[in-house]
């Protein structure tokens, strides 16, 4: 993920460096009228792919730890800037969602997370954060059916 995201922001770094020569060039060629379109077309390119790929990305954990001696787990996101994002949390701070949104395992707060179950060493850290050591709720409302037969 690391690695696609820097290549997205290098090539728009080119992008922008290029667009002064593109410009030049089109202006040359075609008038006004073919620099604004190609400006405009390596442009949306140059400005939307790292923005489109960090909006599909800002959720997927690269990293994640453990703390035992405080029970906290800090789940590591990566920015738009490549900068490390820590989010600190406790499995009681966790929801997982009935039904999970696109690229989404739990919820921190109103912050969505997508985890890899394959990233963790160790398999009962993930149980115990996804809540399956927990016993299953059916949600049956049985006593909600219960008192609702006595009327």
């Amino acid at each position: 993920m690391r690695a696609v995201k820097i290549l997205s922001l290098t090539t728009s770094l080119v992008g922008l460096g290029a667009q002064p020569i593109l410009m030049e060039q089109s202006v040359k060629l075609g008038g006004t009228a073919l620099a604004v379109f190609i400006c405009g077309f390596a442009g949306f390119f140059t400005f939307v792919t790292p923005l489109l790929l960090h909006f599909i990305t800002k959720k997927y954990v690269t990293e994640i730890y453990y703390n035992p001696k405080t029970e906290e787990y800090v789940a590591i996101t990566i920015s738009i800037l490549m900068q490390k994002i820590r989010t600190k949390f406790r499995p009681i701070d966790v929801k997982v969602p009935e039904v999970p949104g696109m690229f989404t395992s739990f919820l921190i707060g109103k912050k969505a997370l997508f985890v890899d179950p394959s990233m963790f060493e160790n398999p009962e850290h993930y149980i115990r954060i996804m809540g399956y050591d927990k016993p299953v709720d059916f949600k049956l409302d049985l006593q909600k059916n219960k008192s609702e037969r006595t009327q």
